[in-house]
């Protein structure tokens, strides 16, 4: 079943009157409980894209539709943030209160969505903050607080999340304790993920990685066919996970493994078949 279906969306911004095309002729479909990464360089087009389908941005022309829900008719915007929700890259710009409880209870009553103490501490333990509710905000860590985040999101029950950079200002630990909790998610729900990052090492546990340049959508794929493809690769200039660069360079070698390995596991037993 097709959660979001996309048809020949373009849009443009004017700066200093002038119009900048933004994306051209994108067309797509995404699968419920699907996990999609976006990948490509800054200015491409991605967040443009995501901010599409949660309404942040008006359809200027073409044809897009989140859970059945027509994004050209306006009656239906309401409906389709709360179908779709977004983490940011600042997790602070999201917050409306200085209490963690307190802010699950914002999103919980703008939805209309009945609730009791057990409601906020269940979407607390999904994200590992069961415990948190009386903390101030101010006082957790970046990933704390995107755990946070998206647990206000979490609370009213999307069919999509959105995580728009959500990592890139999180340590490396922070950025593991995120990624982990969305793959779990991922596993045990049919919520649809849809990652923007600039950590190649993320998209690798993708279903799928939308690949954009310039604006355009210039491939799809699973992870392997995507890293693997050396023209893509140069084509759209975007980053490789390390064991990929590893693969690339025993190649250039004249040393050759069955596979491209999507993770440092893999790449080790690899090797070790090499006689």
């Amino acid at each position: 079943m097709n959660i979001i279906k996309a048809n020949n969306i373009n849009h443009s911004y004017i700066f200093a009157q002038r119009e900048i095309k933004s994306l051209y002729n994108i067309s797509f479909k995404i699968e419920k409980g699907e996990f999609i990464s976006i990948v490509g360089m800054n200015g491409c087009g991605k967040s443009t894209l995501v901010k599409h389908l949660n309404a942040l941005i008006p359809l200027q022309s073409g044809e897009l539709t989140i859970a059945s829900l027509d994004c050209r008719n306006n009656k239906n915007i309401y409906k389709i943030r709360q179908k779709c929700g977004m983490v940011f890259q600042n997790p602070d710009n999201q917050f409306v209160s200085t209490v963690v409880k307190e802010d699950i209870e914002f999103s919980l009553k703008n939805h209309d969505i009945k609730y009791n103490d057990k409601t906020i501490d269940d979407v607390l333990a999904l994200v590992g903050l069961k415990g948190f509710e009386k903390r101030n905000i101010l006082s957790l860590s970046g990933g704390q607080k995107q755990r946070l985040a998206l647990a206000g999101i979490l609370c009213v029950k999307p069919d999509i999340i959105i995580l728009d950079e959500a990592t890139s200002m999180l340590s490396p630990n922070s950025r593991k304790e995120v990624l982990d909790i969305i793959l779990k998610l991922h596993k045990e729900t049919d919520i649809t993920f849809i990652m923007i990052t600039q950590y190649a090492e993320e998209t690798v546990n993708a279903d799928r990685i939308i690949v954009m340049n310039d604006g355009e959508i210039i491939s799809s794929g699973v992870p392997e066919k995507i890293y693997s493809n050396e023209k893509l690769i140069e084509k759209s200039q975007i980053s490789l996970p390390y064991c990929v660069k590893i693969y690339n360079d025993l190649k250039k070698a004249g040393i050759f493994l069955d596979e491209c390995p999507l993770n440092n596991e893999r790449l080790v037993e690899l090797l070790c078949r090499l006689k």
